[in-house]
This record gives structure tokens, sequence and C-alpha cells, in this order.
């Protein structure tokens, strides 16, 4: 699973919009949305701490996508 998939199907699960996303993780929602579209393949570090923490995933669980 790549990382876009990952953070989409984590959010849907929990039922947040994009914007939920955005709010509890302070990453702006189009920036999620190249994410979760694969537009943007490496968001740097930060942006994927932010987001495992406002989605409660582990590192080690993004570590392994693809």
């Amino acid at each position: 699973m790549k990382l876009g998939e990952l953070i989409s199907l984590s959010r849907e699960l929990k039922k947040m919009s994009l914007r939920d996303l955005e709010e509890k993780s302070g990453v702006s929602n189009a920036l999620i949305s190249q994410i979760e579209t694969g537009k943007v393949k490496n968001p740097g570090f930060r942006t994927v701490c932010k987001l495992a923490v406002a989605l409660n995933l582990g590192l080690k669980r993004l570590a392994a996508t693809e």
C-alpha cells in the first residue's frame, strides 16, 4: 500500500474530511489531497509525522508503505 492510500483509507475509516484532518494535523487540505492522490510522493518527514499523529498511525506502519 502506498503512503497516500494509507492516509486516505485511515482518514475515511475515522470519518474525517480533508478539512478535519487539516485542522487536526496543521497540514493544508490541498497538500493532503495531493499526497492521497499520489501527486506528492515524498511529502517530508515533518508532514508525515503530523499526519501520523492526527490519524493515530504509528511511524512503523507508515515506514512499511511503498
